[in-house]
């Protein structure tokens, strides 16, 4: 399905690939699986961050594949064959966003609209070479947006171009939500680089340093260990599977069976944690309630955090269970402060030039600091090329 501009504007001639999650007057989203096609009736109108596309000038060029439920990160869980990856055709696209982000890729769309809940803008950028940007939590409006866990879902953008990220965060952004930029003049990454690759460590490090250069700045290395591990990710994703069974308990109960393996066992895992007086579900709440500050303890004001997004390379395509479990374990850790926090992120294509591989690298911005890592976005890629380190 392709839709027309509904107004001259500052994205005239942009073309959009759009999660099919996103309601659209008509159609019956696929939420990544034909079951839900069809036990679910046609929307009654448009979502609004896909109306105000249109009506600032930009087609959209169609409704791209997700994973299932958009409850994946690798990209192997929606219908039929999954989306192919321009930069890396042997390895996945990364989820759940997968087939905005191929076409974005691949030069189908200038532009894919998606969501991000525990890093599916950020893993998909990272995985197919994009710019992603997951905004603060709550900038842009979910209205109409198909909900996997509300406290964390963010509308979120993938580009080829770092020019494009501003604009079209501008007409997204609600009314009344325009946040002012945050004065962001320290450069953190973390001393302790565990469990990726040596590549990425060394893109993570220069891509701090190119930052710091163009601010001025030196760069700390902080010791994150305490916020970005595996309990913290674990944490999140506890949460995360509560809310994921509040928002579809009644339709899972009769579908589950329909669902991928890995699919079902995560939830299987939402409801087993969902039980009426499980003991952890204060502790996980109190922990989440006490994360931000904690965090905000480690990066002080005016502070970034430049971070791996993945613990590598996406996976290939014909990866075993362990291997796909272990990348989404991993990426959880360094998705996961974001998520809980609400605070916007930034994924930068860098080019590691002695090895010849692109990575994704995250800027973990301030709260409300979109407008920051819009800047530094320009600033990095200027020409729109990924960063060469």
């Amino acid at each position: 399905m392709s839709l027309p501009a509904t107004g001259p504007g500052p994205l005239d001639g942009v073309t959009v690939a759009v999660k099919d999650m996103f309601a659209v007057a008509g159609h019956v989203s696929s939420f990544g699986h034909p079951r839900w096609r069809a036990t679910h009736p046609p929307s009654a109108e448009t979502a609004p961050a896909v109306s105000r596309l249109l009506a600032a000038g930009a087609s959209v060029a169609g409704l791209a594949k997700l994973d299932q439920l958009a409850f994946s990160l690798i990209g192997n869980a929606g219908e039929g064959t999954a989306p192919l990856n321009s930069r890396y055709p042997a390895r996945f696209t990364g989820g759940s966003s997968s087939g905005p982000a191929a076409a974005v890729a691949a030069g189908l769309a200038g532009l894919g609209l998606g969501t991000d809940t525990a890093g599916s803008i950020r893993v998909p950028a990272a995985s197919c070479g994009l710019f992603g940007f997951r905004p603060s939590h709550g900038l842009v409006g979910a209205r109409g947006v198909l909900p996997l866990a509300p406290s964390f879902d963010v509308v979120g953008i993938l580009a080829r171009s770092a020019g494009m990220l501003g604009p079209v965060l501008e007409v997204l952004a609600s009314p009344g939500m325009a946040r002012p930029p945050a004065a962001a003049r320290a450069v953190h990454v973390a001393g302790r680089l565990a469990g990726i690759s040596p590549e990425l460590a060394d893109a993570v490090r220069a891509t701090a340093a190119a930052i710091a250069d163009r601010w001025g700045c030196g760069v700390s290395e902080t010791p994150l260990d305490a916020c970005i591990n595996n309990d913290v990710a674990d944490l999140f994703a506890r949460v995360q599977g509560r809310e994921v069974w509040r928002a579809h308990r009644s339709w899972l109960a009769g579908n589950r069976q329909f669902l991928a393996d890995d699919v079902q066992a995560r939830v299987q895992r939402a409801e087993a944690l969902s039980q009426p007086g499980d003991p952890r579900r204060q502790e996980d709440e109190r922990a989440w309630r006490g994360y931000a500050p904690r965090l905000d303890r480690v990066l002080p004001p005016g502070s970034v955090a430049v971070l791996p997004v993945t613990p590598g390379l996406p996976p290939l395509r014909d990866a075993g269970p362990r291997e796909l479990l272990a990348f989404r374990a991993g990426a959880f850790r360094f998705t996961a402060p974001a998520s809980l926090t609400g605070r916007p992120e930034l994924v930068v294509p860098v080019h590691h030039r002695s090895s010849g591989q692109y990575f994704g690298v995250g800027v973990l911005g301030p709260p409300s600091g979109d407008v920051t890592l819009l800047e530094l976005a320009r600033l990095l890629c200027p020409g729109d090329a990924a960063l060469a380190v």
